[in-house]
């Protein structure tokens, strides 16, 4: 089987790392479309958008640092600057600017404050104290989450860890009860209720294919708890289960190539929606099984819907 090369438009940096990169200039693609062209450590570019980070006073011709937030499957790369300000785990007090109450996407209501940062820009704090929202303070001090596309996601201090009967890592089972659209995205949701009678939320668009109904019993694992306040609900595959082997038909042969010069050997294998499975090899492994059509491999785990394997050391012949 032939090794395709596929060219990556970026340098090959580490996911969840800090780089310094340099603003190049600024460039339009339409109308509300503009980014930063960015120049890496090792002088090649990739693109930022404007939008997000209008407040963090960016300029072409000067240094920020950028976490490399994620990098897709197909090698292009997210950039997240470091803000301004703020940093990730930290606590801080905001003034609280209102408070406003709705019933969410459950069915619960919910009751938050709307608390200004350092550039007046306002965010939503969810409070779980009735006493707290009817009493409102002055100022809050929240522990910031998370930051993603310049918002800050934030927890009250003393509200950051919720009792729930849930526990991370754990299986339980949990009833279909429908779906709905979230107002905060837009994106559809599955609604489950645990078996205390909790209700809880996963995104449908990772889990179409394993056709879950209403009033269907599901097991799902329970994973973190996200900055947003909800668990991430992992559903069972209907074909796989963790730490077991199966054979996968092996798709095509890739061969990443950086604008830095690097490489990074890929095998696709698919799964059994037709779905793409893919490994990150050394060149040896990939050209060691290039004439297979099947391999054997070990699900090593599965998150919104996709299978992160690796080979065993036991082919078929």
């Amino acid at each position: 089987m032939d090794i395709r090369s596929v060219p990556i438009p970026n340098a090959r940096l580490e996911e969840g790392k800090v780089y310094p990169f340099h603003i190049v200039k600024a460039v339009s693609l339409g109308p509300g479309d503009d980014w930063f062209i960015m120049r890496d450590p090792n002088g090649y570019k990739t693109l930022l958008p404007q939008f997000y980070y209008e407040e963090y006073g960016l300029k072409p011709g000067t240094e920020v640092l950028c976490r490399v937030d994620k990098i897709n499957c197909n090698g292009r790369m997210f950039l997240e600057p470091m803000h301004p300000h703020y940093r990730e785990g930290e606590v801080y007090s905001f003034d609280v600017a209102s408070r406003d109450h709705r019933i969410n996407i459950l069915g619960e209501e919910e009751y938050f404050f709307i608390v200004s940062d350092i550039f007046n820009k306002h965010w939503r704090v969810r409070t779980y104290i009735k006493a707290r929202w009817d009493s409102a303070p002055g100022r809050l001090r929240c522990l910031l989450k998370r930051i993603k596309k310049g918002q800050l996601f934030l927890v009250i201090e003393d509200e950051a860890f919720q009792p729930s009967k849930l526990h991370p890592g754990k299986v339980y089972d949990f009833i279909m009860e429908g779906e709905k659209p979230h107002p905060d995205d837009g994106q559809t949701y599955y609604v489950v209720s645990d078996p205390y009678g909790e209700k809880h939320l996963f995104k449908k668009k990772h889990y179409v294919r394993y056709g879950i109904k209403t009033g269907q019993n599901i097991r799902c694992r329970v994973d973190k708890l996200g900055a947003e306040g909800y668990y991430f609900l992992e559903p069972e595959h209907p074909c796989y289960e963790r730490n077991k082997v199966y054979e996968f038909p092996l798709d095509r042969l890739e061969e990443l190539v950086f604008t830095d010069g690097s490489r990074q050997p890929v095998m696709i294998l698919q799964d059994c929606f037709g779905e793409e499975v893919k490994l990150h090899l050394d060149r040896e492994t990939l050209l060691r099984y290039a004439g297979y059509r099947t391999l054997q491999a070990k699900v090593k785990d599965i998150r919104k819907g996709r299978l992160e394997v690796e080979l065993t050391d036991h082919q078929p012949s």
